[in-house]
């Protein structure tokens, strides 16, 4: 008993470097506490909370499931917002990841609009149908957080650290 009050601080530490080890060392104190208040209880009671305890530990290893599942489910999904880009919003972040400022430039100036990063424009006629392309693929870029929007005109645009991971992960 006195080696785990002496190693009860390093227990406390290592319990709080996650939610579940904080769970964990919940349902141990509550334990713990319930034998210590009901151990002179009726049979009826120590049962009851018998119950409960066992029903908490159903929980905790529910909640472990879900977390353990969570974080399988998670690591293909931080690299799959890149495979749904279309081919030009591709195009796009990789050239927009390789200007040293990580820049997305779309300046509209009278009849002209012209898309533009690490010296090239993507814009390279005056068609509609071009023009609402290339708006497309800036407003995935923007829509899957690979690029922000700097400024109020939307004329500006900056790669996010998941948009240069996602770019390096296209390449």
């Amino acid at each position: 008993m006195d080696k785990l009050i002496e190693s009860l601080p390093e227990i406390i530490r290592a319990a709080a470097q996650s939610q579940l080890g904080i769970l964990a060392l919940l349902s141990v104190s509550l334990s713990l506490l319930a034998y210590f208040f009901f151990a002179r209880a009726s049979e009826k009671v120590r049962v009851g909370i018998f119950v409960l305890l066992f029903l908490g530990v159903l929980g905790f290893g529910g909640a472990m499931f879900r977390a353990s599942t969570g974080l399988a489910l998670a690591s293909p999904a931080a690299s799959a917002p890149d495979a749904a880009l279309s081919p030009e919003a591709r195009r796009l972040l990789r050239e927009a990841a390789l200007d040293r400022a990580g820049l997305v430039l779309f300046e509209r100036y009278g009849a002209s609009v012209d898309l533009h990063t690490h010296g090239q424009s993507f814009v390279t006629s005056k068609e509609r149908r071009e023009l609402a392309t290339w708006e497309a693929a800036l407003e995935e870029l923007v829509k899957e957080g690979l690029l922000v929007a700097r400024g109020e005109r939307g004329e500006v645009y900056e790669v996010t650290k998941k948009g240069y991971a996602s770019a390096e992960h296209l390449k």
